[in-house]
């Protein structure tokens, strides 16, 4: 006998400057402040408790919902006439949001990534895009002079070899946006945020177009060490010829992590969102 269904997505948070304990404060500083992300579609976090075991780990919910627009008439569905919103209901619809889904969230404080839970134990579902659209506009209230917060939602592994993949590259676009120091350890990489780090720079774009009568843009090594940093912190677009001689666009941002698993029977969801913050970790 199986155990439930399970899937988890990553939003890497970059904070720049980043104190000790910037991210954990972040996220309690836009707990319970609600924020428009689709439509009449709206969300909210609720402050993370740090995991008394892994003081690294820091665990909260995020909750969707829907309004209901109270200047809009409602309409008997038997007759199909429209009739006006009574007192006591937009009484409850100003108190109360309707369709609501809830999933658990862990911050990995160490590499300041958000594992989030994209299938709850009611079969309920969240996209890796609203994740990261949603958490984008949370942590954008926090954007003042001296201090901004970017996001990124985490690609597949494969995701850049996709994207440069195109059997013939007419267009390349790289943009970087400024990671920490620290989260790209290898030499070249961390060549690149050192590079942007001497000129005060916290986004770099660049832009590569095909010469004319030639195969196909090469990138070489260097400009595939940056291509490799935006993955994670930004995003790679490419557009061309694919196998079939046909033009096509391709995105890092099409193509996020999303790890899916059965779970054993017996363990609950939150546990497996923990295993999963770990691994970010590398542990």
């Amino acid at each position: 006998m199986e155990g439930n269904r399970f899937a988890a997505g990553f939003v890497n948070v970059v904070a720049s400057p980043h104190p000790s304990g910037i991210y954990p404060a972040a996220l309690r500083r836009i707990a319970n402040d609600p924020i428009r992300y689709h439509g009449n579609s709206f969300a909210a976090l609720r402050a993370p408790q740090q995991n008394a075991d892994d003081p690294l780990l820091h665990e909260g919910i995020l909750t969707v919902w829907t309004e209901v627009d109270t200047t809009e008439p409602s309409i008997d569905k038997a007759t199909l006439e429209q009739i006006a919103l009574d007192n006591d209901l937009i009484e409850i619809f100003r108190k109360r949001g309707f369709n609501n889904r809830s999933f658990y969230y862990i911050l990995e404080e160490s590499k300041h990534i958000i594992v989030i839970e994209l299938l709850n134990d009611q079969g309920k579902t969240l996209s890796p895009k609203q994740a990261g659209n949603i958490f984008s506009l949370l942590f954008s209230k926090l954007n003042e002079t001296g201090q901004a917060f970017e996001t990124t939602v985490i690609p597949e592994d494969d995701a850049l070899d996709i994207v440069l993949g195109l059997a013939r590259l007419d267009k390349v676009r790289i943009v970087i946006k400024r990671p920490n120091p620290g989260d790209h350890l290898d030499t070249d990489a961390a060549e690149v945020l050192r590079e942007m780090e001497e000129q005060n720079i916290n986004k770099d774009e660049r832009v590569f177009t095909r010469q004319s009568g030639t195969e196909g843009i090469h990138l070489n090594d260097w400009n595939h060490t940056r291509a490799a940093v935006a993955a994670t912190d930004g995003f790679v677009e490419s557009a061309g010829r694919n196998g079939e001689g046909k033009p096509e666009k391709r995105s890092t941002k099409e193509y996020p992590k999303i790890v899916r698993r059965t779970l054993a029977i017996g363990t609950g969801f939150l546990l497996a969102l923990r295993d999963e913050a770990r691994r970010v970790r590398g542990t």
